[in-house]
């Protein structure tokens, strides 16, 4: 829902429909969605990308686009094409690059890949991120003046497999500079480093989530950039997503050290990424009402170094655990619903919020049917909270056997898959518990998805 939101206004209110960018984001600053590590970056000279015919399958065919105005009803129309677009930038320019596609039978999946004037490849995006759809988007602060190159094509050619075309794949590029004016566009005006100096930062949005892009760059290796934002009674978390940097992601040649949040003065650390981590690059703490800070600090110092955040502000978050006292004892388990899934026909499920200060374990207890397998799947550190060694295990109905558990690592958070199949209904319980708490981060949540679906064959 929210990153639907997300796209709309992207591709309408962000945009400066017909502008030059003006002097806004010339600041030198840092900055994951590559596609396969065997595809090509591109070709290094003037040749042909695909199918000859429509008029733009090469460097030397590209069509000439004026930054702002849409270019429609173009298509992928047979398989191994490549549509090439050129526009002329300038340093520090900050561009948004966008396919869209439209119609139910439309199939197309994008990918787009832009180039500088010597036909290197410098960033490049399968979906846009967050993921609502298979349509491609790349937002970068160009790095030099002169012409840049464009490819769409389709995902299949692009990661080496048999490749799809033809008339009905359809899309609109919009490639335009940023309304700096917009609501939901909030670019780092450089004034300071600390929660004294904290820039408010400007969400847009419905009554059920509100949205906002966060932007800047870094004046040295030194510098901390800070955002104040604050959440309501009708908000209950907010999510800030790091877009990918690198010629195979967004563009930029940095990645910024840390991203944190903390109390509004400052003073308390409440979730905590590492973004050179992979895959901590996004960050969600469910927050009480309050003021709060988000913090940017910058990396190591490459040419073009910048970020680019979404935030999304929410009223929706897992349901928090109800009986946290009597939940640590297996014996009195905390009973927990699963729903159908309107979406995916035989799967059960539960999202689950808990809590986990020193010393707690949490048990929950599901009812399988029969022929359905139990999968759990849980986070943690690697979404900024302070619980360290964050273990699920799946245990019998009386919490003596275990059946499997596994540990969230800074690398991957926890992912037990059909590890049990019911015969007759069968109950079971999911344990959590934690190895110990980051010394600097508050934050002790974990947030889980329990699933009941027949095995996949």
């Amino acid at each position: 829902m929210h990153t639907n939101a997300w796209k709309t206004l992207a591709l309408a209110g962000l945009l400066a429909v017909g502008c030059d960018g003006g002097d806004e984001g010339t600041d030198a600053g840092p900055g994951t969605d590559a596609g396969p590590d065997m595809v090509d970056s591109g070709p290094e000279e003037m040749e042909d990308a695909g199918p000859s015919g429509d008029g733009n399958d090469s460097f030397a065919e590209a069509t000439m686009v004026e930054l702002g105005a849409p270019v429609e009803g173009e298509a992928i129309g047979a398989p191994g094409d490549s549509d090439y677009f050129r526009f002329d930038g300038s340093t520090g320019d900050w561009v948004i690059l966008a396919t869209t596609t439209e119609g139910d039978t439309n199939m197309l999946d994008t990918v787009i890949t832009l180039y500088d004037e010597d036909m290197t490849q410098i960033a490049e995006n399968d979906d846009a991120q967050p993921r609502v759809d298979t349509d491609s988007e790349i937002i970068i602060r160009l790095p030099s003046d002169g012409t840049y190159y464009v490819e769409v094509q389709e995902y299949s050619a692009w990661a080496g497999e048999t490749p799809e075309g033809e008339g009905s794949f359809v899309y609109d590029l919009s490639v335009a500079n940023f309304d700096f004016d917009a609501a939901a566009v909030n670019f780092d005006a450089e004034d300071g480093d600390d929660a004294a100096s904290a820039q408010d930062m400007s969400l847009a949005g419905d009554d059920s989530t509100d949205f906002a892009l966060l932007m800047g760059g870094f004046e040295d290796d030194t510098d901390v950039d800070v955002f104040a934002f604050s959440i309501g009674s009708g908000r209950r978390s907010i999510r800030f997503v790091l877009m990918p940097p690198g010629a195979e992601g967004y563009g930029s040649t940095t990645t910024p050290a840390a991203v944190w949040i903390t109390t509004g003065d400052g003073s308390e650390i409440v979730a905590r990424i590492d973004p050179s981590v992979a895959p901590a690059r996004s960050i969600n703490p469910p927050l009480p009402e309050g003021d709060y800070l988000a913090w940017v600090e910058a990396g190591d110092p490459g040419s073009n170094d910048f970020y680019v955040l979404k935030a999304f502000r929410s009223a929706v978050d897992n349901d928090p655990e109800t009986m946290e006292t009597e939940n640590d004892d297996p014996g009195t388990a905390e009973a927990l619903t699963l729903e159908a899934n309107p979406e995916v026909t035989g799967l059960r499920q539960v999202f689950l919020l808990s809590t986990l200060g020193d010393g707690d374990v949490d048990h929950f207890q599901v009812e399988l049917m029969d022929g359905e397998a139990i999968s759990v799947f849980c986070g943690s550190r690697t979404s900024g909270s302070g619980v360290v060694g964050l273990t699920a295990a799946v245990l019998d109905e009386t919490g003596a056997t275990e059946i499997a558990s596994g540990t969230e690592t800074a690398m991957e958070a926890v992912a037990l898959e059909e590890v049990a199949t019911a015969s007759g209904a069968t109950t079971y319980l999911v344990k959590l518990s934690k190895g110990s708490q980051d010394a600097e981060v508050t934050g002790d949540w974990a947030r889980c998805q329990i699933r009941a679906a027949p095995p996949a064959p």
